[in-house]
């Protein structure tokens, strides 16, 4: 018989998909149709080819195409059956929605569309809409059982922090360093990838680059790119070595159980350059005061100024987030069993912060011709403030 894989509690699913199915029901969707990997493993407790089909009231169906016993093993949901082929969807969607089927929702996100005019024709005249927006707003706050994950995540973050800190050397390549702390991470239990959910986005671990590199841009939507592997994988920890005196940015979070702990230290080899060192004092200010202000109610939007206007006072605008043409406009994300979750700390995210939010704020700065600099802890929004996940001191560290 094979293990006893881990599965999401039935209570947990429950109060997600309850969560969901109030979000239909006020937008008038008949039903929701889940398909995304992530979004499934979220919503079932597994990741099994297939689509989960939530009404706006009622019990859900997990309709797997490929590994149903397997997703019957994982998932604590009621209804796991087989779907053999596309034109059985409606079927399986009227059984389980009560009244007409007039609107049923999709990750229009990311759902590419020729999968979306597949279910489509399988739907009839059903109009298809997107329920991204809800799904991302229900994921976004996380319950007590997943803050649980992330603080187990948050514990392996800081041992890796720790082998990193162990393991650099003077010479070593920023690939050497990454790959011990790679297998080290993984002996522990470390998930190996880094889920994102923006189009084209990926993250291969994270970061650790150092000297220039870390001020090498890059396409991912990140304040740090670093030199890569080359065009195959511009981005990240590449062949240059280290050299003592500068800065080493270590920003690879951990993934544990499918949550991810984000977090970025600055080390050295030696001392820091003066200028370098005021500019990551800075960083250590700029999260402090960003750190002090998170709380319920506050806005996304003006968590992102009050750091621009730190940055700013301190000399620091012109640096913060990136430089020139290749500086992003946030400060922090949100994060869950993906990197980029919401809600993000950037203009236009108005919705204030609710308890079980949790976001990672990570102010750097970048310096064309010398490197990158900063800092980033994770914060689970509370009642009246914040826990911080993330647990290494919030300081430069020097071996």
């Amino acid at each position: 018989m094979p293990a006893e894989l881990p599965s999401t509690p039935r209570d947990e699913l429950q109060r997600r998909i309850g969560a969901l199915q109030r979000r239909l029901a006020d937008d008038g969707v008949d039903a929701a149709l889940v398909a995304q990997n992530v979004d499934l493993l979220y919503f079932t407790g597994s990741m099994q080819s297939g689509v989960l089909v939530v009404p706006a009231g009622g019990r859900p169906v997990y309709a797997v195409r490929r590994a149903l016993e397997r997703a019957r093993r994982e998932s604590a949901l009621e209804q796991i059956l087989p779907l053999a082929r596309f034109r059985d969807l409606a079927g399986l969607i009227r059984g389980v929605v009560s009244g007409p089927l007039r609107r049923v929702g999709m990750e229009l996100d990311v759902v590419p569309v020729l999968v979306r005019d597949r279910y489509a024709a399988a739907l009839g005249d059903a109009e298809i809409v997107d329920i991204s927006t809800s799904i991302r707003r229900v994921r976004s706050v996380k319950s007590e059982y997943e803050l649980g994950k992330m603080r187990a995540a948050a514990r392996l973050a800081q041992a890796m922090l720790d082998v990193g800190l162990a393991g650099l050397r003077e010479g070593m390549t920023e690939l050497d360093l990454s790959a011990r702390v790679e297998a080290a991470a993984r002996s522990q239990g470390h998930q190996g990838l880094m889920r994102m959910r923006g189009w084209n986005q990926e993250l291969y671990w994270g970061m650790l680059v150092s000297g220039e590199a870390g001020a090498v841009p890059g396409f991912p939507d990140l304040p740090l790119a670093g030199e890569g592997l080359g065009a195959a994988l511009p981005y990240g920890p590449g062949r240059r070595r280290i050299v003592a005196g500068e800065p080493v940015v270590f920003d690879i979070p951990a993934g544990l159980d499918g949550y991810v702990c984000d977090q970025t230290r600055t080390l050295v080899i030696g001392v820091l350059p003066e200028h370098l060192s005021r500019a990551h004092a800075a960083t250590v200010e700029i999260l402090k005061a960003v750190e002090a202000a998170i709380r319920p109610g506050v806005t996304p939007q003006a968590l992102y100024r009050l750091a621009l206007d730190r940055a700013r006072v301190l000399g620091y605008g012109e640096w913060f987030m990136g430089h020139g043409p290749h500086r992003v406009r946030y400060v922090g994300h949100g994060v869950g069993l993906e990197v980029d979750e919401w809600p993000v700390l950037a203009d236009r995210f108005t919705d204030p912060l609710e308890p079980g939010q949790v976001i990672a704020v990570e102010p750097k700065l970048v310096f064309p011709g010398e490197g990158a600099v900063g800092i980033e802890d994770e914060y689970a929004v509370t009642a009246d403030g914040a826990e911080r996940l993330t647990l290494p001191e919030q300081r430069l560290f020097s071996i």
